[in-house]
């Protein structure tokens, strides 16, 4: 009988030990408002975002992680999923959504110093690249996440107002009807979102959020025939920076000056727009869908066409006439492959309802539109365009 207690004397002891041991851990972990690395084992106390957001109790919103990641009846960030750095989930406008934290990094003794790597941004060599390649057939195209189609870009004015396409780390194409007060338009209320997949979720993962510094719209710009639809937005983070890129954020290429793809090239067109002419609302998720361009000739066959369409202007459709940009989906990009890379020839522009038949979808015809684009922005290279890129 004295051996058994002996031997569980030793091991309540032991057991006593493991868990100062732990609570001891946890205490230092809790006491540390600085995180090593993406800062998975972060148990401090920090409950609110970058965006000064009040976090919300784990234990109040959904999610799969169990308390050994740090989460529970707190409202303190962490990062259970090995994200970026630690976060949380807050709620603004009836919306709950994931923010970062800004929590610091720890400074530790043995760290030797480095110099800060450079950021990771596009050039005109490596544009037009996605990170994930899928056939897919907006009106009648298919649902696809932001990667393959990584320079879309979401202009929210309030609300989601406009696609636009990432052309340079600091520069988004769109179209200039989208501003309806033109160069009037209040800019603080304006926010471009970069690796945007769903209109009404944030997933801080993908996603880079910019302010707008300038629009430029096209001098020309005619808001009655919608020649020269074309605008420029100069866009910057919080701390003065343009896109960063990531599989989830990319430029898409630009082609060569007044460049021309031969009748029934096969395009692709993404946007957020109607899913139907009818449809009550804009989709939420990302759509991408294949279109081939037309001759001017198709495209004037209804006379409203043939009033309207200009040189600034290339028509593309569906065989069938079952898929085309709708309502919601303007201002985004109509892009061609060649060599490998994504190039821009068309922004989204005009059309007489969606996915009917003589009716195709209108797009700015970029390739008029080289010069204006450098002398707007300085993007002489960029603007060059590179058509068969060196590997």
């Amino acid at each position: 009988m004295m051996n058994l207690l002996v031997i569980l004397s030793i091991l309540a002891a032991l057991n006593v030990n493991m868990v100062l041991s732990r609570r001891c851990f946890t205490k230092r972990e809790a006491s540390a408002e600085c995180r090593f690395g993406k800062g998975t084992r972060y148990r401090g106390t920090v409950s609110v975002s970058s965006n000064g957001h009040r976090c919300l109790k784990w234990s109040k919103t959904q999610h799969s992680w169990s308390d050994s990641n740090g989460v529970g009846n707190h409202n303190y960030c962490r990062n259970p999923n090995n994200s970026r750095r630690p976060w949380c989930y807050v709620k603004t406008r009836s919306q709950v959504k994931r923010e970062y934290c800004d929590i610091p990094k720890c400074s530790t003794v043995t760290a030797r110093p480095t110099t800060t790597p450079p950021r990771a941004v596009d050039t005109e060599r490596t544009c037009g690249e996605r990170s994930e390649r899928r056939t897919n057939k907006i009106v009648g195209g298919s649902f696809v996440p932001i990667e393959t189609q990584p320079w879309i870009a979401a202009i929210f004015q309030n609300r989601f107002l406009c696609g636009g396409s990432l052309i340079a780390p600091g520069w988004v194409l769109t179209a200039a009807h989208c501003f309806f007060d033109g160069s009037q338009t209040r800019l603080q209320r304006l926010r471009v979102y970069l690796g945007k997949s769903d209109t009404n979720n944030t997933d801080p993962d993908r996603e880079q959020l910019f302010s707008v510094e300038k629009l430029i719209i096209h001098q020309k710009y005619n808001p009655s025939t919608y020649d020269n639809d074309i605008a420029l937005l100069k866009i910057s983070n919080t701390k003065g920076q343009g896109a960063l890129k990531t599989a989830s954020v990319r430029t898409v290429c630009l082609p060569p000056l007044n460049t021309y793809l031969p009748v029934g090239f096969t395009c692709s067109i993404a946007g957020f727009g109607k899913e139907a002419y009818s449809s009550l609302s804009y989709s939420n998720q990302l759509k991408q869908a294949n279109v081939r361009l037309l001759s001017s000739t198709n495209c004037k066959v209804e006379e409203h066409y043939k009033a309207l369409l200009t040189d600034n202007m290339i028509c593309a459709a569906s065989p069938d006439w079952s898929i085309d940009a709708c309502k919601g989906d303007s201002g985004g990009p109509l892009v061609c492959e060649a060599s490998g890379r994504m190039f821009l020839f068309g922004v989204v522009s005009w059309g007489e309802g969606c996915a009917s038949e003589n009716k195709p979808g209108v797009y700015t015809k970029v390739t008029h539109y080289n010069n204006w684009i450098a002398d707007n922005t300085g993007l002489s290279e960029y603007t060059k365009g590179l058509m068969y890129p060196q590997k």
